[in-house]
């Protein structure tokens, strides 16, 4: 009976391991910003929880694709739909999650909504989005 409750325990341990984190697009929308006046270039300043509790781990997140070179199979996963976007103007650069898939994802639709998994990988350094999903698939 205790290998089989140790059992238990220690299969219990690893699912936890295995197990993404549900990243909400309002955890992402506390992230604030400065923006230099002279080259335009957004620095971003994460909350503490996307540094401790998300930063480096796999986090599942659901959102509108939109095709940032199709060729590439570049990608961006966006908060709202493409025409009220961040690169269209309409929302903030805490918005939008750079995608770079484990594979060859091929093409999808612009504002199909997706559920996609990965790892979260902050951009401190004032070029490109704030965020990336690195090893991204789809999730589900």
């Amino acid at each position: 009976m205790l290998r089989l409750l140790t059992f238990i325990f220690l299969i219990s341990l690893s699912a936890d391991g295995w197990a993404q984190k549900s990243l909400a697009w309002p955890v992402l929308g506390m992230t604030t910003y400065d923006q230099d006046p002279n080259s335009g270039q957004f620095f971003p300043k994460f909350p503490s929880i996307l540094e401790s509790q998300f930063e480096g781990e796999e986090v599942i997140i659901a959102g509108y694709l939109i095709p940032i070179d199709v060729e590439a199979n570049t990608y961006a996963l966006s908060k709202n739909p493409f025409s009220s976007c961040f690169f269209c103007g309409n929302a903030g650069p805490e918005t939008a999650i750079q995608l770079k898939f484990a594979k060859d994802p091929g093409r999808f639709a612009t504002d199909k909504y997706l559920p996609i998994k990965g790892v979260l990988r902050l951009n401190r350094n004032g070029s490109g989005l704030f965020f990336t999903l690195t090893q991204a698939s789809i999730a589900g």
